[in-house]
């Protein structure tokens, strides 16, 4: 095709306007009303020619690229009675604390209350009763649990007996807790926050932690700990498991398990695995991959209970407010929340032991805090109830989506 042929539609219109204009102006000096209506006509002509020719050239503005997204345990339909698949859904969702507390457990069959038990087990581990000693803020002493038998018995703390997650919650799991409307239900939400819901957002303006985008984890993240989380947003997806984060005292407890040689006496680890840093155990600054790595990565690091990475790779979020000294707290509107266990990128060794309380606001979405979850063994029900009817209450609590711990 030579230049001509590709052009001559071009061409031809440009005659017309040229002719057009020619009979415009002669009509306008001659007075010639025909010419004048003849060259008016031609130039409508012209320009609705050049607008369908603009539209057929302009190419269709492009959808935005999005994931593809399989089909997950809370996207799949269940029937209003179906509680074969609720149940389902709510393993595959890691809500098994949900499952076995006292509003629900009777509506179990034997083999889904046994295989709810497994997976409470499979991911949590009990953490006995007893004692522990909170360690002096900040203090990087050799015997950070020194001083005067009144200083220690003001900072001993009675735990009951809970269950902790063995690992952090991850994106995979976070990620039901948000394909399933856990930033649209109010319910799991303090009152006090729900006009600051909206701003949750991650970096595409979707509900979700800060660094995810288009309202999911970045590929290849799924067991790498969710970062990115309010205090706030880890305490409704906590409650939204059935769950709660866990105290200071409870962490500590799981961490560094206490033992009690006497009436006053307390015998603690500094460390999950015993009193030296052991650096081959923990990623922290300088000896890991200077990144996040999936909660199942570093196996050496597990406490007596079995519990993982209670040191290093993300700090995590507890129940309470961070105490600068035990009769002094943070001052201003929003106390700081208490962080604990270091990350990847901590740099000091004291800020690695399990006794170390670090503080931050409530609202941070930091790139190295996480959290995980734990509930109180009387909230739930271990043992098989008999002649339990079927069905109803699990249904209903399903469609409330929360129960608050």
């Amino acid at each position: 095709m030579n230049l001509m042929e590709k052009h001559q539609d071009k061409i031809r219109l440009a005659t017309i306007v040229l002719l057009c204009l020619l009979n415009i102006g002669f009509g306008l000096y001659a007075w010639q009303m025909p010419m004048l209506i003849v060259g008016a006509a031609g130039m409508v002509y012209a320009a609705v020619a050049t607008t369908r020719g603009l539209h057929h050239s302009v190419k269709p503005v492009e959808a935005p690229l999005t994931l593809n997204v399989p089909a997950t345990a809370t996207e799949q339909p269940t029937a209003p009675n179906d509680t074969e698949s609720l149940v389902r859904r709510m393993l595959m969702q890691s809500r098994h604390a949900l499952l076995l507390r006292k509003q629900v457990v009777d509506n179990l069959r034997e083999d889904q209350f046994q295989e709810t038990c497994e997976q409470l087990h499979a991911h949590m581990a009990l953490v006995p009763e007893g004692d522990v000693v909170l360690g002096k803020t900040n203090n990087d002493a050799e015997d950070e649990l020194g001083g005067s038998p009144s200083a220690m018995a003001e900072r001993r703390m009675h735990v009951h007996p809970l269950f902790l997650d063995r690992y952090t919650v991850t994106n995979g799991q976070y990620y039901e807790f948000v394909i399933a409307g856990g930033y649209r239900d109010m319910t799991l939400w303090e009152p006090k926050l729900w006009a600051a819901v909206l701003d949750l957002v991650d970096q595409t303006g979707q509900p979700g932690p800060a660094f995810w985008q288009n309202g999911r984890y970045l590929p290849g993240t799924e067991d790498l700990p969710v970062v990115g989380v309010s205090w706030y947003e880890a305490q409704a997806c906590a409650r939204w498991m059935g769950k709660r984060l866990p105290t200071d005292a409870e962490w500590v407890k799981a961490a560094c398990w206490p033992l009690a040689t006497g009436v006053a006496a307390m015998v603690q680890r500094r460390f999950p695995w015993g009193d030296g840093l052991d650096r081959s155990r923990a990623n922290l600054w300088g000896s890991g991959p200077n990144r996040i790595v999936a909660v199942t990565e570093f196996p050496a690091s597990a406490s007596v209970g079995g519990i993982y990475q209670m040191v290093g790779n993300v700090w995590e979020w507890s129940a309470n407010d961070f105490h600068l000294s035990p009769h002094q707290t943070h001052g201003g509107d929003a106390p700081l929340k208490s962080i604990r266990g270091g990350a990847y990128d901590t740099y000091f060794d004291n800020q690695a032991t399990c006794q170390f309380e670090s503080g931050e606001y409530p609202l941070s979405r930091r790139h190295n805090i996480g959290f995980r979850c734990a509930i109180g063994t009387c909230d739930l029900v271990l043992d098989l109830p008999q002649g339990a009817p079927e069905g109803q209450a699990i249904v209903e609590l399903a469609e409330c989506e929360a129960v608050h711990v």
